[in-house]
């Protein structure tokens, strides 16, 4: 019983790292798009545009996983006090007691 409650939080806060590291990236990519907004377009195309996007999105991702910026983590950090731990998931508390 009580593996599959550790099992249950383990699963929880994978979720929460990947929606964490989400997070970061769609801010990285939002910030890659404003400084690539600040640099003059002489005659690219609407492809090369959405390319160009592509690309920016996919460093984002790339730059989120590296944990390079820190924000996922911080976010993370945060918002895993919220998540039930090991002696609230359920089983006894023997091992916390002293």
């Amino acid at each position: 019983m009580r593996v599959e409650a550790q099992k249950g939080l383990d699963t929880e806060r994978w979720k929460l790292r990947e929606a964490t590291r989400q997070m970061e990236a769609q801010f990285l990519h939002q910030l890659l798009r404003a400084m690539r907004r600040t640099v003059p377009s002489t005659g690219r195309s609407h492809a090369t545009q959405i390319y160009t996007d592509m690309l920016d999105e996919a460093l984002a991702q790339q730059l989120a996983r590296s944990d390079q910026f820190g924000l996922g983590k911080l976010l993370y950090e945060k918002l895993s006090m919220y998540l039930p731990s090991e002696t609230t998931s359920g089983g006894s508390n023997d091992d916390t007691t002293g």
